[in-house]
């Protein structure tokens, strides 16, 4: 590969618009994949969930076993709502990482739509335009 000092422009508009048209393409794939590897699925992620269930569970048992017994009203009172609290903060976390796997999803069925429409493309199909994909996949 030469270097740019090396390699001169190509003169012909055609020929240097096909070379930084490849040059996009190249640096957009490498973006996509840099990114897709970031949102794949981890190893670990599962066992988060899991921990993550189990530490709020033991949490609001010490909070329980902690809180004076001796005013049944206020004990109820704060567990509550010290339950309320834990639960809402699990399930909030809980959406957040139902959000992310259905990102990673979506980016799925849109890397595979791209790469549908490019081999459309590519193959020089006349009805390759845009809104013509009447795949659902």
């Amino acid at each position: 590969m030469l270097l740019p000092e090396e390699d001169p422009l190509p003169r012909d508009a055609r020929t240097l618009l096909r070379e930084v048209d490849a040059a996009i393409q190249v640096k957009d794939i490498g973006r996509i994949h840099r990114w897709r590897n970031v949102l794949e699925r981890k190893w670990y992620e599962s066992g988060l969930t899991v921990i993550l269930f189990i530490s709020g569970l033991g949490f609001m048992i010490t909070v329980y076993k902690l809180l004076p017994a001796g005013n049944t009203l206020l004990f109820w009172f704060i567990f509550a709502w010290f339950a309320l609290f834990t639960l809402s903060l699990i399930g909030v976390i809980e959406l957040l990482l139902a959000k992310v796997h259905a990102l990673r999803e979506l980016y799925q069925i849109q890397s595979q739509r791209v790469e549908h429409l490019e081999r459309r493309l590519l193959k020089g199909s006349p009805e390759a335009g845009p809104g013509s994909d009447r795949e659902t996949g």
